[in-house]
């Protein structure tokens, strides 16, 4: 932890230090814990960093199992170019295992994460977690769960919100697809398990907006989840905008509906954050 300390010191010196109007500045693997795994590249804004109040993490997906920051890195122009005030956190976490499984130490790496940043700034800073797949699971499911009122927005970018849904436990083609999260239980003998690592579980009224991106043709995000999250979060009075594009899971998708998608972000960030 010393270490660590160490770190954030000279971290914060080195923000006080760099501030070249008109100019971002990206700090590479920066440490917010101990493990390896716990590093984050933060984008800093172009603007005067004692400034900054709002950051956009970013959380990859990979099944719980896999994946890395550099799978974001798309989403970082478009953010930088709407929002060149805010900071951008893209961040890596532990990896689940059947061993070691991503529950519940993904949602703690959340938690560490904007802890790390928000002692970072000068200012009291606020929130919006940004995931795809496995990652846009996490953001909904830390989001949905956490009431200090510091995550203003979630996107989810075909995440899954209801690992309880008959399409899924219902179905042998996903029978292990949830095991680098749970560890090797299905649901039929850990039902408990599954229901409490479903976002939708802890949806509630002061839920954060959530806006999301799903495709027709998904093999990994069943047809029935957007709808039963966005019927959840409308029971609730939870502000919410779901967009269905034609494709698979997001990566498929024309050049047109990600530009759409980007817009429709940038929007939503404008109007409740």
């Amino acid at each position: 932890m010393e270490s660590l300390l160490i770190k954030l010191v000279a971290f914060v010196l080195l923000l006080q230090k760099s501030n070249v109007a008109g100019q971002s500045l990206l700090i590479p693997n920066v440490p917010y814990g101990s493990d390896p795994e716990q590093i984050m590249d933060l984008y800093l804004p172009s603007s005067d960093t004692t400034r900054v109040t709002k950051v956009v993490v970013l959380i990859h997906g990979g099944a719980w199992g896999g994946g890395q920051k550099a799978d974001m890195l798309e989403f970082i122009p478009f953010i930088q170019r709407d929002f060149p005030d805010y900071c951008i956190a893209n961040m890596d976490y532990r990896l689940g295992t059947h061993e070691s499984p991503g529950f519940p130490k993904q949602l703690d790496d959340i938690s560490l994460a904007l802890t790390y940043l928000s002692n970072t700034f000068t200012q009291p800073v606020t929130f919006a977690l940004f995931g795809t797949s496995a990652g846009a699971h996490l953001s909904m499911l830390y989001a949905y769960q956490t009431s200090d009122n510091l995550v203003k927005i979630v996107v989810s970018h075909v995440g899954p919100g209801d690992l309880t849904d008959p399409s899924y436990v219902e179905n042998t083609l996903y029978d292990e697809l949830f095991y680098s999260l749970v560890g090797p239980c299905h649901f039929s003998v850990c039902p408990d398990l599954y229901n409490a690592t479903s976002p939708i579980t802890y949806a509630t009224s002061v839920s954060p907006p959530t806006i999301g991106f799903y495709g027709t043709l998904d093999l990994l995000v069943p047809s029935t989840q957007m709808p039963i999250l966005r019927e959840k979060l409308t029971e609730f009075n939870v502000t919410n905008k779901f967009t269905v594009y034609p494709g698979g899971h997001g990566w498929n998708w024309s050049a047109a509906n990600k530009e759409d998608l980007r817009v429709q972000i940038t929007q939503f960030f404008n109007d409740h954050w």
